[in-house]
């Protein structure tokens, strides 16, 4: 099955554009959390954590914390995967270890739904 990426440039006004911005920064959070989760999961108890574990955390981690029930679950399974990505990449030594994103690193999030994005204001 061959997959599609669209990428789309958007223009957004003044008020769409603050919202675009906070969220992105919640998915850098989201992602920077990720990391830290498995660096003191493995520290401390000296066990790895997978895509799987942080993936069936993240309701109650939108339940700690509202702000991240309007970007939907499907965008922050992509965030966490993305992590999971790196993670992968690293263990085979194709990468340096996975670094804190800053909003300037962090350029965007996925949407892998069929169903799509929707700005409600």
């Amino acid at each position: 099955m061959a997959t599609k990426r669209i990428t789309f440039r958007l223009y957004p006004n003044k008020e769409q554009n603050e919202k675009l911005h906070y969220w992105r920064r919640l998915h850098k959070d989201l992602y920077n959390a990720c990391v830290v989760n498995r660096k003191t999961q493995y520290k401390k108890f000296g066990k790895s954590i997978n895509y799987f574990d942080q993936q069936n955390s993240l309701p109650e981690f939108k339940k700690d914390w509202p702000e991240y029930k309007d970007l939907g679950s499907h965008a922050l399974q992509a965030t966490v995967k993305r992590v999971d990505f790196a993670f992968q990449r690293f263990f085979k030594i194709k990468s340096g270890y996975p670094k804190l994103k800053s909003s300037r690193r962090y350029k965007g999030w996925t949407y892998p739904d069929k169903a799509g994005w929707e700005n409600r204001q």
